[in-house]
């Protein structure tokens, strides 16, 4: 089995702009938002290559929205899935096809994990069958902010490439101080976003110094459940908790 090494940076998002510290961050009550099942993430833009395939974020507990974004002139816009390689799965038909095994050809996450997944296109067909993880997307919470998302990165070999690029809740960011160092085979990097409405991260690289065909990357999406605000809350537990303690002081107040 590899060793999956993990970095863990945080960047604070605020109206004054953006900084970044390096810290160790606990895992424990974070509510991932890739969902678990696979299939095609339905993007605003792109739409899916089967219906019976499609994943719609916005009826997520805690939905988004997800549009692809045009990283390289010589490159169609890419598709988003979400992958366990646990499972051999095909969509599309013809030269729109695209096929994931359990094995490929440089990206391979743990068995029974799910992650989202970039293709890259190029004149209509999917390079290397669907097997170059490499895209470019805007993530929307629709309108609501999240205290706290987490942005796991597997297997970042290329560095200054994958990262939070352009902007954070519409406001353009340094991107140089949010694009991670390539490392070992295997790696896992986390970026860590304060008070989010919407961010636009890149995936991969076609114009790989190291690799033929590119380096790909996967991605993972959490929002820490103890830290996200309450009318954002996942199950809505934290506004209910929040309506009783007002019930509770107001009944002693009454009785006072």
């Amino acid at each position: 089995m590899k060793n999956f090494n993990k970095l863990v940076k945080t960047i604070a998002v605020s109206t004054l702009g953006l900084g970044i510290a390096t810290g160790s961050i606990s895992q424990a009550q974070a509510v991932s938002l890739v969902p678990t099942q696979e299939g095609e993430i339905e993007t605003t833009n792109l739409g899916c290559l089967d219906d019976n395939q499609c994943i719609d974020t916005t009826q997520q507990e805690f939905g988004y929205t997800v549009e692809s974004l045009e990283y390289d002139e010589n490159f169609d816009l890419s598709r988003l899935f979400v992958d366990d390689r646990t499972t051999k799965n095909t969509y599309g038909i013809g030269i729109d096809s695209i096929t994931f095994g359990d094995e490929d050809g440089g990206t391979n996450p743990e068995f029974g994990k799910f992650w989202l997944r970039p293709a890259a296109f190029q004149d209509g067909e999917a390079v290397e069958g669907g097997n170059l993880e490499v895209g470019r997307f805007e993530f929307d919470f629709l309108g609501k902010t999240a205290n706290e998302v987490r942005l796991a990165f597997f297997d970042v070999e290329d560095s200054d490439i994958t990262g939070i690029i352009e902007q954070v809740n519409g406001n353009s960011t340094n991107t140089d101080d949010f694009l991670l160092e390539g490392r070992e085979d295997g790696n896992i990097q986390t970026l860590v976003l304060k008070d989010v409405k919407s961010f636009v991260v890149q995936l991969g690289n076609v114009h790989s110094s190291k690799f033929n065909t590119g380096d790909g990357v996967n991605l993972k999406v959490s929002v820490p459940e103890s830290q996200t605000s309450i009318g954002l809350s996942v199950l809505g537990v934290a506004g209910m908790l929040t309506l009783k303690r007002r019930k509770t002081a107001s009944q002693k107040l009454k009785s006072k």
